[in-house]
């Protein structure tokens, strides 16, 4: 358990909002590090820590590998010297440590004229590195990518002219182990999309061509390859399908709609593998067909966005091995515990659900922040007094006749029968009011959630991350067992 919270404090310590690595500046501007966990079937097995040392010419620079197990003790270290990469991805199996990386000889050097500039030929590869945990190279694989990159000059007069390369890929690098058997690497480059898979000594064993789509999400499971796909449509939430890939000879299976029987789309909170049978599951809202997508401001949340929670288990290939859970609070089933549009009775607040988890019981859990609304009596005061002016009112209501604030979180636990009930509350930092015609964004990141398990107690934990401690919830306890300042 040690070793999880470890493991999960360090990614609070080093992690941004939507970052997966974080780039910590040297003494020199040259030198910049990126630090990774080692993962095996989402267990800490290590620390990967990549840092770019000096530059050695034009184009190139030494880097070094540095190798740690789950406590922080060196195991190994890597020197090679190679042009500009970034870390993207890293796996771990069978002792053999997969990072790819993302290749490029123009992301973030500088030019002084676009003339020079259009004297370099691109080079932009993914590139796959398998590597012994003592150090040894196994192999490293190349892909040329494209980034689709423009020259931008971001300088205001000659004296502070910056000239540069601007590109990225379409979609990030994700990199999975399947247990035993190798590794899965999907991206996305302005050609297409990409899923390859690799055996333990680097050797590519197939790969397909995806078709874009806005966004993906990878997932290896025993000895298949799943990639959750999210439709470009006109809506922020919800729309997409599931695909799954045999690991051995990339055969497909049947697509997984991400709607339910009435065809209302399905919003994605987790995409994991149950604890105990290794399958895949995915859980989330049910967006309600009226007033789902429609989350502009802070008020939006109070409107019934969503219609319920569902969960979907993949328990093989089968139509008749897929079993979908839809629990539903819109058409008044849930009352008086739930209102018609997710109003909690018990916490006198709307539930905003943010994760979503599975315990070794097969339950799955949602967690969710209190919102709670209040009438803004002074604005309504102002505007019956000013109603002969016209204007008056429209000044005072304009942002809204009522106010909103988050308050504690909820734990919400859906059974395998599919009954949702209010397990617990975890004490949190309450924020200020602000007027619910405020932007949605501003409530959204005010809070952070994140689970973990330990697998020798079968235990489930619950990390609520507020403005200024993170909470540590045991959900078997139903209690916080800990609470950290983060001053500390």
């Amino acid at each position: 358990m040690k070793k999880h919270l470890l493991f999960l404090l360090l990614g609070l310590s080093f992690c941004a909002t939507h970052a997966q690595t974080k780039i910590f500046k040297e003494v020199s501007d040259d030198i910049a590090t990126q630090t990774r966990a080692i993962l095996q079937d989402n267990a800490l097995v290590g620390y990967v820590v990549f840092t770019r040392l000096e530059k050695v010419n034009e184009d190139s620079f030494n880097y070094k590998i540095s190798l740690m197990d789950e406590n922080l003790n060196d195991i190994g270290t890597v020197n090679f010297r190679e042009i500009g990469l970034d870390l993207g991805g890293v796996a771990f199996d069978q002792d053999v440590l997969c990072l790819a990386y993302l290749k490029s000889n123009t992301q973030g050097k500088t030019f002084k004229t676009k003339k020079q500039a259009r004297k370099i030929e691109l080079q932009d590869d993914v590139i796959t590195q398998f590597l012994t945990l003592n150090g040894q190279i196994v192999k490293t694989n190349s892909i040329p990518v494209n980034l689709k990159s423009i020259i931008v000059d971001n300088g205001i007069g000659w004296a502070n002219r910056s000239i540069e390369y601007s590109g990225s890929l379409k979609h990030r690098i994700q990199l999975k182990n399947i247990t035993g058997k190798g590794f899965a690497c999907f991206y996305g480059d302005g050609n297409g999309c990409n899923l390859i898979t690799y055996d333990f000594k680097g050797n590519q064993l197939w790969r397909k061509s995806i078709d874009d789509k806005q966004d993906f999400a990878l997932l290896a499971s025993k000895a298949d390859v799943y990639l959750l796909e999210k439709e470009k449509i006109k809506y922020v939430e919800g729309g997409g399908s599931l695909t799954g890939f045999n690991f051995n000879d990339g055969k497909s299976y049947p697509k997984i709609a991400m709607q339910d029987k009435d065809g209302r789309s399905l919003t994605l909170l987790n995409f994991d593998n149950d604890p105990v049978t290794g399958n895949p599951y995915i859980c989330g809202n049910i967006i309600d067909k009226n007033n789902g997508n429609r989350i502009n401001d802070v008020g939006g949340f109070t409107k019934g966005p969503y219609a319920g929670v569902y969960t979907i288990d993949i328990n093989g290939h089968t139509k008749n091995d897929i079993k979908q859970t839809f629990t539903y609070w819109n058409d008044g089933s849930q009352k008086p515990e739930i209102s018609t549009k997710g109003y909690i009775n018990n916490t006198k607040a709307y539930n905003l659900i943010s994760h979503a988890f599975r315990d070794y019981s097969g339950n799955t859990y949602f967690v969710c922040s209190q919102l709670t609304k209040k009438v803004r009596v002074g604005a309504i005061v102002g505007s019956v007094l000013t109603l002969p002016t016209l204007i008056g009112p429209l000044l005072f209501l304009a942002p809204g006749g009522s106010k909103c604030k988050l308050v504690d979180a909820n734990v919400m636990k859906l059974s395998t029968s599919g009954t949702l009930s209010l397990e617990n509350t975890i004490p949190c930092v309450k924020t200020s009011y602000v007027k619910v015609a405020t932007g949605s964004e501003y409530l959204r990141y005010n809070r952070r959630y994140y689970s973990l398990d330990n697998p020798g107690s079968k235990s489930s934990y619950v990390i609520a991350d507020d403005m200024k401690n993170i909470m540590i919830y045991n959900v078997n306890q139903g209690k916080v067992v800990r609470t950290i300042p983060h001053k500390k």
